[in-house]
């Protein structure tokens, strides 16, 4: 059982991210006070695994005694909530978030978070392409990784504390620079998001009656390969406009590896591509 650092976290958004926050929190500090702030129709869902629901009008009053705050909106939001979250919560109080870009979010956050009132970057690799509570997991966190980005000299005890937590709820901590952050994920997950969406609308390109015999040959490796082409663009908007230029990067380089194997098929040279890719794909950690 992990030693209780935090009496009242409160947790703002209760989607797939937030949600099982919730939940994994619920079941590895079962005494800690759980405070969640979402619209009604939500807070009724969740309100068997909370202590106290708040609606967002209210949302003073859910961080007034917290002394941890996890911000579980999008981007979009959390960037709209910083001045005054940080207004809010009492000295003491770490802030984290679980945006998945992070050198916009740190960069806002160190305008209005000073030493006694902590801000550390958060993202956790993991989620799914159906999102809200209704899909929120007690064990989403496990093995997985979960990057903090913690502004310059943040205070060595709340870094620490907040990583002893997530690894009780089973994450694999990663520290890293938010520019490092968004560079990386802009080819590790952000890319991979805008190929399943291409992927999806090349068989659509011509039309129902043309895709549907498509759609009834497709097998294991083309649903594994689009399964997040579900997710919801209202999700990806704000990540995608705030690691454009990354994207944008890695979409350029990734049409040149998509060139450079059109040119292998053609002189029969793909047995060396395929090893290395084995290769790689072998070192992914499970999930």
């Amino acid at each position: 059982m992990l030693k209780e650092t935090f009496q009242r976290i409160a947790v703002v958004g209760l989607g797939l991210i937030g949600g099982s926050l919730v939940k994994s929190l619920r079941r590895a500090v079962p005494d800690c006070k759980l405070a969640g702030v979402d619209f009604h129709e939500v807070l009724v869902q969740a309100q068997d695994d909370l202590d106290a629901a708040f609606l967002p009008e209210n949302l003073a009053e859910a961080l007034h005694d917290a002394d941890l705050v996890f911000l579980a909106t999008p981007v979009g939001v959390i960037l709209r909530l910083l001045p005054e979250v940080a207004k809010t919560v009492r000295p003491g109080t770490i802030v984290t978030d679980v945006g998945s870009t992070k050198s916009w979010i740190v960069e806002q956050a160190a305008q209005y978070f000073n030493g006694e009132r902590c801000f550390i970057g958060g993202h956790p690799m993991a989620g799914g392409e159906k999102g809200g509570w209704e899909n929120a997991e007690a064990h989403l966190f496990e093995n997985a990784a979960y990057v903090l980005t913690p502004a310059p000299n943040p205070p060595a005890h709340s870094l620490e504390s907040l990583a002893n937590l997530l690894q009780a709820l089973g994450a694999r901590i990663i520290i890293l620079d938010p520019e490092e952050h968004d560079r990386l994920v802009a080819e590790v997950s952000h890319l991979p998001q805008l190929l399943a969406i291409a992927l999806t609308n090349f068989i659509a390109r011509h039309g129902e009656e043309e895709h549907e015999p498509r759609l009834q040959l497709a097998a294991g490796g083309f649903r594994d390969m689009t399964r997040i082409a579900a997710s919801s663009f209202s999700i990806w908007q704000d990540i995608l406009n705030s690691n454009r230029a990354n994207i944008r990067q890695s979409l350029q380089e990734f049409i040149a590896v998509l060139q450079q194997l059109a040119r292998d098929l053609n002189n029969d040279n793909l047995e060396a591509g395929f090893r290395r890719a084995n290769q790689l794909r072998q070192l992914i950690a499970p999930p």
